[in-house]
């Protein structure tokens, strides 16, 4: 069957001219490079497979923990500091502080704006005109570059935004007291006084 099939090739080939006989040559070449590099792409296709949903959940429980673990430092850091301040306070001793804060520094990075507009006026056949109007932004962050890479251009960073504190104290009984404690703690942090509670020990 085979040694038919190449006497009928061997034929039509015969019978071809030479110029049809390169055309048809580079064509069966072509589908052969085709053939080949196709059969790479279904190999790299199973050596990167997607992640399956095990690793993807992993990967989001990992970044949340993470992201827990930064904002309880943070908090921690606000209480310390706290702490070691309300315990100077004359009369103020056993300071205890919890701080609940919104999430860990928010950096603002430079960015270039390009804006656009183009301005179409079409004309049909019958005369009337129709204008088209295409406006575009585009935002991307500016980098600079510091040796071999690229870095973004840093604006400033945002101290996270505090949701509350509560303090239990020795000596706090006294309202003037309380209140030195609680407009020292919102201008420190920033924070409205009817988010700080203090409570004496």
């Amino acid at each position: 069957m085979i040694k038919n099939l190449f006497e009928q090739v061997r034929s039509l080939f015969k019978q071809i001219e030479r110029r049809k006989l390169l055309i048809l040559s580079l064509a069966i070449v072509g589908v052969v490079f085709i053939m080949i590099s196709d059969l790479f792409k279904q190999d790299e296709k199973d050596e990167f497979s997607l992640l399956d949903e095990e690793d993807i959940e992993e990967t989001i429980k990992q970044d949340r923990d993470q992201l827990i673990s930064d904002i309880k430092e943070m908090e921690q850091e606000y209480e310390r500091g706290l702490q070691a301040m309300l315990n100077k306070l004359s009369g103020v001793t056993e300071v205890e502080v919890m701080v609940n804060i919104d999430s860990t520094n928010v950096q603002m990075y430079e960015k270039d704006v390009v804006l656009g507009q183009q301005t179409t006026i079409e004309t049909d056949q019958s005369g009337g005109q129709r204008t088209v109007e295409d406006e575009t932004k585009e935002t991307r962050i500016v980098h600079v570059r510091q040796g071999d890479e690229e870095v973004p251009v840093l604006l400033k960073t945002e101290k996270p935004q505090v949701r509350g504190v509560f303090i239990i104290a020795k000596g706090v009984e006294n309202a003037a007291v309380k209140q030195q404690i609680v407009e020292a703690v919102s201008r420190v942090l920033d924070v409205p006084t009817y988010r700080i509670s203090v409570l004496p020990k």
